[in-house]
């Protein structure tokens, strides 16, 4: 049970982990300090690696 409940906060850590960073890099941009290629390319790797993630955790979750 405390490894479940462990999973689940490690899904919900890694969630508000990605958005916050991906609210900082579009921020960046805005404010023109950071180059749009540079920040686009690191927010689309950091959500399809915490999907990745996410996911792999979730079914490991299911199968235990």
């Amino acid at each position: 049970m405390e490894i479940k409940a462990f999973i689940i906060f490690a899904i919900v850590m890694l969630i508000l982990y990605l958005i916050t960073i991906n609210n900082i890099m579009l921020t960046a941009i805005k404010q023109n300090k950071l180059k749009k290629g540079l920040a686009i390319s690191y927010i689309i790797i950091s959500i399809v690696s915490g999907i990745a993630i996410s996911s792999f955790l979730i079914w490991k979750f299911f199968i235990n």
